[in-house]
């Protein structure tokens, strides 16, 4: 995107290369957010670069990145042996979301594998669920002797 300058007065030419660069910005950002390799997960769920930012607080950001009191984050940094749940199950957020045992009174209704990326948007964008994954956070976080294997144990 090229901008010419407005013909009348400096201020008002000022005003629109400030508009055009930020335009030129949100296309390069977006490009950048495409085409990246990290940030995936939140990619599915915030598809477009917004100058504004997501409500969402730390939770809801642990939930939606994987990064936080889950052991498939854990062992990836050698911080726990084991990336399963005390059940046996690979130990996601959407494990512990949807169809854990012992956080039943968190749950929500599991998505089919197609309808997953879909599920993620609308759970995210739904602040009934988001207060729920607030609520499994910081069960899981309180609860880890109950929910992870003791390091040893591989399930």
């Amino acid at each position: 995107m090229t901008c010419l300058p407005y013909p009348h007065s400096s201020q008002h030419q000022e005003t629109i290369s400030r508009v055009c660069y930020k335009k030129e910005s949100i296309i390069r950002c977006q490009k950048e957010w495409d085409n990246g390799e990290t940030g995936r997960s939140v990619h599915n769920v915030l598809p477009k670069v917004k100058t504004t930012p997501t409500p969402w607080q730390r939770p809801e950001i642990m939930f939606v990145t994987g990064h936080g009191p889950f052991p498939t984050y854990l062992k990836r940094f050698n911080i726990r042996s084991s990336d399963s749940c005390v059940c046996g199950k690979l130990g996601n957020p959407l494990h512990y979301a949807t169809s854990c045992l012992f956080t039943t009174s968190y749950h929500l209704t599991k998505p089919s594998a197609d309808l997953e990326p879909l599920w993620w948007k609308r759970v995210m964008n739904n602040n009934n669920s988001r207060s729920k994954i607030k609520k499994l956070i910081h069960f899981i976080a309180e609860n880890e002797s109950l929910l992870f294997p003791k390091d040893g144990d591989n399930n």
